[in-house]
């Protein structure tokens, strides 16, 4: 049993039936977004026989943001550090380990689909744990809506506690948690098993089926966890979706289109229009059809399109699809398709919104990534036997946010490195060399061989 504060106090129960009732907003707002992306746009039911446009806008641009935030997967570097101890060769092969294992366990694809996942419900999470059987540290991404966290009063940003909730199949929660004999009952029946983990940075508890299996010290001497907003709000743990202020735009647009396809509709299925006549049996609008009319009397097709109606609509179309790209800070460049001819250096300034919104996410991973990976070389250096001399800060070093010419970018690194404006490592780095000192190294051996032998002094063959 775990005590749960109440206004009298603490009382006795589990954390299970104690979380159903907690952060129904937030879970709410979870499940909405969540409707919302996977194209359940509409706000009442479909009427029969009627026509319903969705345009996912909301997945596309969901999508298009995280593959410029992630045009290439990252890479990590860790910098030399008298005051910390970390000497060039351990900050190279920490480094080297750190890039390495990221590559073997597809860090990359991971972060993607957490990436588009925390843009959606607003907030994303990863857990950082140590892996027995394989030696390894594992990372995974956790659903934040089976996630609880608690901070500081003082400090929004420092989580104090992590309680995560999931459920199991029976047969593998007894497997995985080795229930004793008192709840192994319930654990062997049919049907899944909810699973409570509670984290704190000195003790972990876990229930399984309300049960209380684990109470011992939290092995890693820190919450596993890495909890981070999609976009902040001020004060709060918990972000923002990138959905929330597209969410009436795309309903609109959906609703405009659906009317344009209905009239469309309708005008490929021209309506007969008769004029004093009583009856309409015999009178087909067929291909070839002739139709005896009484006399006085006449018969035409309804014109839909015209006098310009459908023009107000595409127009209108055209001013939801203007404040879509504005709201959501993507261009039509972004698409490929600027709409007409321009310059590069207009191009540029054209996509600058969607840019400074990559930016922000950036620094938002940034913090994102220093802690995973503070923890990822704790469980190596703790639990895996290697030698990580306590290094754990490391910088990202992220790919392009636009494409670009390299054959320029290099011609112009090279007149700025001759002219002294540069440094051949501002150089490397602008060029995504990750291992500059390495590179500079095999630079420096290479002209000081060319040297020996342009002096008569190479005695190699």
């Amino acid at each position: 049993m775990a005590l749960i504060p109440s206004r009298g106090g603490f009382i006795p129960t589990s954390l299970t039936d104690w979380l159903t009732g907690q952060d129904v907003d937030r879970m709410s707002r979870y499940r909405a977004m969540l409707d919302f992306y996977n194209g359940q746009q509409w706000e009442r039911r479909r009427r029969a026989g009627e026509t319903r446009l969705t345009a996912n806008y909301a997945r596309a641009l969901v999508r298009k943001t995280a593959s410029y935030v992630l045009s290439e997967p990252p890479s990590f570097s860790i910098a030399p550090s008298a005051a910390d101890g970390v000497s060039e060769q351990l900050a190279d092969a920490v480094e080297t380990r750190l890039n390495d294992l990221a590559l073997e366990q597809d860090w990359g694809t991971l972060d993607f689909d957490t990436m588009v996942d925390a843009a959606v419900l607003g907030d994303g999470a990863f857990k950082i744990t140590w892996d027995p059987d394989t030696s390894q540290p594992v990372i995974t991404s956790v659903d934040p809506s089976g996630l609880w966290a608690w901070t500081r009063p003082d400090n929004i940003r420092a989580v104090t506690r992590v309680v995560q909730r999931y459920e199991l199949s029976a047969p593998d929660a007894y497997d995985l948690f080795g229930v004793p004999a008192r709840g192994s009952g319930a654990i062997m029946g049919s049907g899944s098993v909810p699973v409570v983990e509670d984290w704190r940075a000195d003790r972990m508890i876990v229930e399984v089926g309300g049960e209380e299996v684990h109470d011992e010290p939290n092995p890693y001497g820190w919450i596993p966890y890495v909890i981070f907003p999609n976009v902040a709000r001020p004060h709060e743990l918990w972000g923002e979706s990138d959905l929330t202020d597209l969410i009436d735009i795309c309903r609109e647009l959906n609703r405009r289109l659906s009317v344009v396809a209905r009239i469309l509709q309708v005008s490929g299925n021209p309506i007969a229009v008769l004029e004093n006549v009583t009856g309409s049996d015999g009178i087909r609008a067929d291909e070839g059809a002739v139709w005896e009319l009484p006399e006085g009397s006449r018969a035409y097709l309804l014109d839909m399109l015209a006098s310009g109606g459908v023009r107000l609509h595409i127009d209108y179309i055209d001013a939801l699809y203007r404040a879509l790209y504005d709201l959501a800070e993507t261009p039509r460049t972004a698409f490929g398709d600027s709409g007409r001819n321009v310059s590069g250096a207009a191009l540029e300034v054209e996509i600058q919104p969607l840019v400074q919104k990559v930016m922000r996410k950036r620094r938002v991973w940034d913090a994102v990534y220093r802690q995973r990976n503070a923890k990822v070389l704790d469980l190596l250096e703790r639990f895996g036997g290697e030698t990580i001399g306590g290094v754990r800060r490391t910088s990202v070093v992220w790919g392009s946010v636009l494409p670009s010419d390299r054959s320029a970018l290099v011609s112009d690194e090279v007149q700025l490195v001759g002219a002294r404006i540069h440094s051949r490592r501002t150089a490397m780095n602008l060029l995504g060399d990750v291992d500059q000192e390495r590179e500079l190294g095999l630079v420096l051996e290479e002209e000081d061989e060319f040297s020996r032998r342009g002096s008569g002094h190479d005695d190699v063959g």
